[in-house]
């Protein structure tokens, strides 16, 4: 029999049980839909986390050195980053007030208040859109001026030029020279949310002048891991025997390897999820295609008897159940397309469209299953002897 005729006899087969067929694909679509949602929903995640780790500057080096009485080690470790020319582009403290009351005109809003250097820019890889970075002299003559996250621009200034205006911050007055272009979503949670001004002023705004907290920007992803060891070494040095003091070292290239590792995990547990889901579909056809040979027994038996080769009745059998599976996973497809754009946009209020590859990979999935779990039933309607096949009733 042509490859066209068994797909007709297929069709009419399925179109004579419709509700049964429409309960074999609900368990083919639905493994199908998970199986895209749950990537897509990984792969969104994903993607959000590495353009965090992007906006905030690769070959980027955390250092945190606390001390608790005795001497102030600050001014030493940040000579010491600045030391290592041959593997950073700069360094620079990065001391935060968090919530900091912030203010102009009417108008006033909490924001995230960093003491930096001039090089802050370079090592946290903010660029500025308008006015000027803070310059060298700023930090040495503690000059009251500050440059504005794209957050803070906006609560504050709306369309106005903030270049050149007066906020106060907790009640001390900074002049603006500059806005950092928006690297994040621009709310008022985001790291968009900050004023940086001179760490010199740290005395002014937190009442303390020590800084424990550095952000060190290496030159590549080599230099990184050697400025980290050079530093952990340091560090070592500088704080052994010192009970009351701490230090950790760390690169955001870490946090991405890290970020990717969790990725591959979380993909072969949600895989492992949506093989079984698919797997409960893949018997339920098998188990559908069965009822279905012992229902056709005697057609089978006519047309083995004018003929019909096994081949033939394999054919027909395993058409007519990858049809079933092919119809239930391009619904699977639609649904999972949907299910991701709806629940994305709800959750990161953002549009994202599922990989076409993990599409027509969960589709070909579901055909294969037709086939697979189809050739049991197939095979057994071919091995029917036609005598037995026209004598059942």
């Amino acid at each position: 029999m042509k490859f066209v005729q068994s797909f007709k006899m297929a069709f009419k087969s399925i179109l004579a049980k419709k509700g049964r067929a429409v309960l074999t694909m609900v368990s083919i679509f639905i493994g199908v839909a998970a199986v895209i949602i749950m990537v897509s929903l990984q792969q969104a995640q994903t993607d959000y986390w590495m353009e965090y780790m992007r906006n905030m500057g690769t070959n980027r080096i955390q250092v945190y050195a606390s001390m608790w009485g005795g001497k102030d080690f600050t001014k030493q470790l940040y000579n010491f980053c600045l030391g290592m020319t041959d593997l950073v582009e700069g360094v620079t403290p990065s001391q935060t007030l968090w919530g900091a009351q912030a203010r102009y005109g009417a108008k006033g809003m909490n924001a995230n208040v960093y003491f930096g250097s001039e090089q802050y820019g370079v090592c946290t890889n903010s660029t500025v859109t308008d006015g000027r970075d803070l310059a060298y002299m700023d930090v040495e003559k503690m000059n009251r001026v500050c440059v504005v996250g794209s957050a803070v621009k906006d609560k504050l200034f709306d369309y106005q030029d903030p270049v050149g205006a007066r906020i106060t911050i907790n009640n001390q007055s900074f002049t603006v020279v500059g806005v950092y272009k928006q690297k994040f979503d621009g709310s008022e949670y985001s790291e968009d949310n900050i004023i940086l001004v001179p760490y010199s002023q740290n005395r002014l705004l937190a009442r303390d002048t020590r800084m424990e907290q550095f952000v060190v920007k290496a030159k590549d992803a080599a230099a990184t891991d050697k400025a980290i060891d050079r530093l952990k070494i340091y560090l070592m040095a500088m704080y052994r025997d010192r009970p009351y003091a701490g230090y950790d070292v760390y690169s955001l290239n870490q946090s991405i390897e890290e970020g990717n590792q969790q990725e591959r995990q979380n993909m072969l547990m949600f895989g492992g999820i949506a093989a079984i889901s698919l797997l409960v579909g893949g018997i339920g056809i098998m188990n559908i295609m069965l009822v279905t040979v012992t229902e056709r027994t005697r057609e089978i038996g006519v047309r083995k008897a004018i003929g019909a080769e096994r081949r033939s009745i394999i054919a027909q059998f395993l058409i007519e159940s990858s049809l079933v599976s092919a119809l239930g996973g391009a619904l699977g497809v639609v649904l999972g397309i949907l299910g991701t754009l709806v629940w994305i946009k709800i959750s990161q209020n953002k549009i994202f469209y599922p990989s076409p590859f993990i599409m027509l990979l969960a589709f070909g999935v579901s055909v294969a299953l037709g086939v697979v779990f189809g050739l049991y039933p197939a095979a057994k309607a071919s091995r029917l002897q036609p005598v037995d096949a026209l004598r059942n009733e």
